[in-house]
């Protein structure tokens, strides 16, 4: 199936539950629902073991649903996977997000690929592969510039926050699916007022909830924490 064919599969199946919920609701829902799905506990233990604080939360925000409505959830999600696998560091979530959820209201309308791809290209300070720093950005919405950084330099640790908790949760599971191993945040980045956080790939597979103690975001000024191995975009 074709990028094209895989963003047209989505949009149907979003425009479908949308004729009993809000769009922006079901796209949240969807984002929560897919964080407790990867989180690391079920996925070391081929799902024999439980979070109890993930399963009450996944628990929680499927209880509206019926089960007809749920497997659109699940085919949704499969739809995010085969996008990251047949186009890895594309950005599905963060297209449907600024097309039919904020319409570029409120600022958030993300960054077109080509200049995000002009930036990351900038920043990098040779031609050679960048292995073993931490890529930072402090506003990172879906973090499609950090995918599009990743996308040539993968061995990397991307961190990257945003206030918005939707954002927040599009970038959990964009890093995820293209395997790649960081941090999460939803701060506010200059106040440095904690929401929530997650860890990716970190220690193993899978997302982990983190509280703000853990944070490397947060819990030292980020040009800090990293003592000069850091590559920050913007």
């Amino acid at each position: 199936m074709s990028d094209k064919n895989v963003y047209k599969s989505f949009e149907n199946k979003m425009d479908k539950l949308g004729r009993k919920f809000e769009l922006s609701r079901i796209f949240n829902d969807l984002l929560t629902m897919s964080i407790c799905a990867y989180h690391q506990t079920n996925i070391a233990s081929g799902l024999g073991q439980k979070d109890a604080e993930n399963e009450e939360l996944y628990m929680r925000t499927i209880k509206p649903y019926s089960k007809d409505e749920l497997n659109r959830f699940a085919k949704l999600l499969s739809c995010i996977q085969v996008s990251a696998f047949e186009d890895p560091y594309s950005d599905l979530l963060g297209r449907y997000f600024t097309e039919h959820i904020t319409r570029g209201q409120n600022g958030q309308y993300f960054t077109p690929h080509p200049i995000t791809q002009l930036l990351t290209k900038l920043t990098t300070p040779s031609r050679e592969a960048v292995r073993g720093q931490k890529v930072y950005d402090p506003s990172c919405g879906s973090s499609r510039m950090l995918l599009d950084f990743a996308k040539a330099n993968p061995d990397n640790y991307f961190f990257g926050n945003d206030i918005s908790i939707t954002c927040a949760q599009m970038s959990a599971v964009n890093l995820f699916l293209n395997g790649l191993r960081g941090e999460i945040a939803c701060m506010n980045t200059l106040s440095m007022e904690w929401i929530k956080g997650w860890q990716i790939n970190i220690p193993s597979l899978g997302i982990k909830p983190i509280d703000k103690e853990d944070s490397q975001i947060w819990a030292k000024a980020p040009e800090q924490a990293v003592k000069g191995k850091q590559l920050t975009l913007f």
